[in-house]
């Protein structure tokens, strides 16, 4: 994955980051989750949820009774999980996220199965001709593993001929235009200035290891890590047929290469603050400064534009670009594009020798997995990266029925409605700055389930037998679309997820919310279960995603998405003491021995975690004030109230390996969960209060943070 993708729409901020597993597709990890620290993660074979066996969003099986409730919250509401749900050996964590995630996938196995069978050749549409193509054209290692790099060759030859730095722009574009992840991205974003406007942006890319801090922190398991890292970069190069002595020396000239990148690349702390990331320019501008590379000549082979507005998001790390190509010798530089070319297909679309070595560094030695996934799910997430829409069509219509998407709107528009009362409430924040809070909060989108209109992949050719090449033409149908967006109307109506997605998020230029029909589905949201449970799970998802507009990121955003300051000097100063306390709160917490999260990296998150949860259950009271629930009434021995809390809670049961939890905490806006989950409710007096909690219980905070 593009570590410049993901700043393409920086503030599209998710509810969580799937983990490594279930990004198959992805050439490094991302994460989510955490190990519970009162004992280790459960190992054994795991029996899934299989297509038609529902989970439930509040399910009594799963509480610990043994457990008080006020001394901690997530093992007394997800013990049973626990002991019921082994960690599977090819996952590096697995919660509801991923038991939901699954069984997804096996409909979507169907569904692509289905597709790709022979018998079906004839009846297939044009979109089901290539996402079945595509899924058998995966599958088929016996074929891959024929061809060997052969199908790379041209690509390998391609760089060989590289003769001189001045023929390096036209080469970069075409390889960006393929997903190799050289030196820097160029991609289409909403100008920070004029959200009506899509100008092109300029940001650092180019790395192997996750993110820039793993090529700095002098720690004994970091320097481990980077040693790892070369020994896979060695392997990978001998795999390609070079001998050892020169692979050897190959990935030193990698490493070196990339650590001079990173070390002029900002934090992944840094990256979170909009106005570190504007830097307004034009594309003349731009290529004045890049002295040692023809800006001009490589626009023109992306088939970008030329002239006109851009942002240069990182300009310590352009400059550095620049001397680098002035003082390194050409043969290291085409033995680091050669390196990038190899990293960016070395999964399912090369010979499995590829594959294997590409997951024993990514999954199993950073992250923990024991086993590599089959090779189905492998394929079936690659095809809903690739191809998601077309995918996706199919999927809703047989699993997301139009009854779902309308009480899916019908919570957030409640929960819309709860922040509105809310802003009158605070005490805080001046009349003037709820008033424009009012106005951001009145505009946002709502987005559920799936697009209005469909991507159009008539463009898009997918060959039989041909791996590799779909996932080039499949990259650069992507890249080109993306790229012809620059200087054209915003589409508001566009997704930055696939349907199928079990995630959801804020996109702050746009100011929508958007959901997912993925994660509209039990353990997360049921038409079969009350409010109680839906409004603690789902609804605090939705609030999450409100939130993020007005977090420490999103607040900076106007109601069109402009980068506008709307905030008195007073209330900035109130919101960022406020948000100071939750920085301190998680900078606490120890994730695994020696290695804390870090507050200021998680804020964001963690803001949207306790104000999303708050909205839930004002929008919660509301609902049952209006329905005339009965609040002591008991339901599988729970007052609704404290199903409220339950149903919360048990949306992040999860095992997760300590590696990846390492991996977490160091490169992760979100904290693990059993934060996500106690952290947040010992903020919330109105959960002591339904659990009868004594001041001095663990569950109790004596100093709790509130912003929203």
């Amino acid at each position: 994955m593009l570590r410049f993708a993901a700043f393409l729409a920086p503030f599209a901020a998710a509810v969580l980051i799937q983990s490594a597993s279930l990004t198959a597709f992805a050439q490094s990890p991302t994460t989510t989750v955490n190990l519970p620290t009162e004992s280790g993660p459960n190992t054994g074979p795991l029996v899934p949820l299989t297509p038609g066996q529902e989970p439930r969003v509040f399910d009594p099986s799963l509480i610990d009774k043994s457990v008080d409730p006020c001394g901690n919250f997530y093992r007394f509401s997800c013990n049973g999980w626990f002991k019921r749900t082994p960690l599977p050996a090819d996952q590096t964590s697995y919660g509801r996220f991923t038991e939901l995630y699954e069984l997804n996938r096996l409909h979507l196995k169907q569904i692509l199965e289905q597709a790709a069978a022979p018998a079906a050749t004839a009846q297939r549409s044009a979109n089901e001709q290539k996402i079945g193509d595509e899924y058998s054209s995966c599958m088929d290692t016996a074929t891959i593993n024929k061809l060997g790099v052969a199908p790379l060759q041209p690509e390998l030859d391609r760089i060989a001929a590289l003769k001189t730095v001045a023929q390096l722009p036209a080469l970069l574009a075409h390889l960006h235009s393929i997903g190799v992840n050289a030196f820097f991205g160029l991609g289409s974003n909403q100008d920070f200035a004029d959200s009506n406007s899509v100008i092109s942006f300029y940001g650092s890319g180019g790395l192997g290891l996750p993110e820039r801090d793993y090529y700095t922190r002098t720690d004994a398991k970091s320097q481990e890590q980077r040693r790892q890292y070369e020994a896979h970069v060695r392997k990978i190069f001998t795999l390609v047929g070079e001998p050892e002595p020169r692979a050897a020396k190959d990935a030193e000239t990698v490493l070196a290469i990339e650590t001079r990148l990173a070390k002029a690349s900002l934090t992944v702390t840094e990256q979170r603050d909009p106005q570190n990331l504007n830097h307004p320019t034009d594309v003349a501008a731009f290529s004045r400064e890049l002295t040692h590379f023809s800006l001009a000549d490589y626009v023109a082979a992306a088939h970008a534009p030329t002239a006109g507005r851009a942002n240069d998001m990182e300009p310590k790390f352009f400059a550095e670009f620049n001397t680098l190509l002035a003082d390194t010798p050409l043969v290291q530089i085409k033995t680091y594009l050669r390196w990038q070319l190899l990293h960016a297909y070395a999964g399912t679309s090369l010979p499995e020798s590829f594959d294997r070595e590409n997951w024993h560094f990514y999954s199993h030695i950073l992250n923990g997995a024991q086993e590599q996934q089959a090779r189905w799910k492998r394929c079936t997430s690659r095809v809903d990266g690739e191809l998601g829409e077309a995918l996706g069509q199919v999927y809703v219509t047989k699993y997301f029925p139009p009854a779902d998407k309308q009480r899916a709107l019908d919570m957030t528009l409640a929960i819309e409605q709860a922040m509105d009362k809310d802003l009158d409430a605070l005490d805080w924040m001046s009349p003037e700055t709820k008033v424009k809070a009012k106005d951001k909060l009145r505009t946002v989108m709502n987005k559920i389930g799936y697009p209005d209109k469909w991507r159009d992949y008539s463009n898009l050719q997918i060959v039989s037998g041909d791996a590799l090449g779909n996932q080039m033409r499949a990259t650069a149908f992507e890249v080109a679309r993306d790229l012809a967006k620059i200087g054209k109307p915003v589409d508001k109506g566009e997704w930055g997820m696939t349907p199928p997605t079990v995630d959801a998020y804020y996109n702050g230029q746009q100011n929508n919310v958007n959901f997912p029909a993925g994660i509209l589905q039990a353990p997360f949201f049921s038409g079969k279960e009350d409010d109680a449970a839906n409004y603690g799970d789902m609804g605090s998802t939705v609030g999450h995603e409100l939130t993020h507009g007005f977090d420490d990121e999103g607040r900076q955003f106007d109601k069109d998405g402009n980068l506008k300051n709307w905030w008195s000097k007073e209330d900035e100063d109130k919101f960022n003491a406020r948000a100071d306390c939750e920085v301190k709160q998680y900078d606490a917490i120890e994730a695994v021995p020696g290695v804390h999260l870090n507050g200021k990296l998680t804020l964001g998150e963690n803001l949207a975690d306790l104000g999303g949860l708050w909205l839930a259950w004002l929008a919660w009271l509301d609902k049952a004030q209006t329905a005339h629930i009965d609040m002591a009434a008991k339901v599988d021995g729970y007052t609704p109230d404290q199903r409220f809390w339950i149903a919360y809670a048990q949306s992040w049961c999860t095992q997760t390996r300590p590696e990846q939890l390492r991996t977490q905490a160091q490169t992760d806006p979100h904290a693990p969960d059993e934060y996500r989950a106690n952290t947040v409710l010992s903020d919330l007096p109105e959960f002591a209060k339904s659990f009868s909690c004594r001041k001095t219980a663990r569950m109790v905070s004596s100093a709790p943070c509130r912003v929203w």
